[in-house]
């Protein structure tokens, strides 16, 4: 678990968590040219903006999860009304326990939506030795230059 990663649990509540957008590994993340990191400040809301990015890879690791139960993972983003190139452009949701090779992935559509959650669910098998949650969202193969996608933090929930 991440240092920024927020957690709450009410009772009678599920657990659910937050990956802030610096605790993402996103690919060219650090390129000004094609990110912009926005860090919350007292109460804002912080995001990651795709300014114009070709190669869109964003991956989350949560290192919180337990052998033997069920969570639900994704990501809560947004598209500013000038957001280009994402039209025809299906972007893949892939999910894994552990550092293994067994990923499943979820094909998605971004097309005319202004708020979304992107998420899937994924269970750790009771003799999992490894239990990290690994999920990320792609776009790497149509050669489309994007913008105007904000990522506002990815979660983790407990089910």
């Amino acid at each position: 678990m991440y240092p920024s990663m927020r957690t709450k649990q009410r009772k009678g509540e599920q657990n659910e968590g937050k990956i802030l957008p610096r605790d993402l590994n996103i690919v060219w993340g650090s390129d000004e040219n094609q990110w912009e990191i926005k860090h919350g400040e007292k109460g804002e809301q912080g995001y990651a903006l795709a300014k114009k990015v070709m190669w869109f890879e964003v991956k989350a690791t949560y290192r919180g999860a337990k052998a033997g139960r069920k969570y639900k993972v994704g990501f809560n983003i947004s598209l500013d009304p000038d957001a280009k190139g994402w039209e025809g452009s299906p972007v893949f949701m892939m999910t894994t326990v552990g550092f293994s090779d067994d990923y499943t992935w979820k094909k998605l559509s971004l097309e005319h939506k202004d708020k979304l959650s992107m998420d899937d669910e994924i269970e750790i098998p009771v003799s999992a030795r490894d239990t990290t949650l690994q999920f990320g969202l792609y776009e790497i193969w149509n050669g489309k230059w994007k913008n105007g996608l904000r990522i506002h933090h990815a979660f983790v929930t407990q089910l």
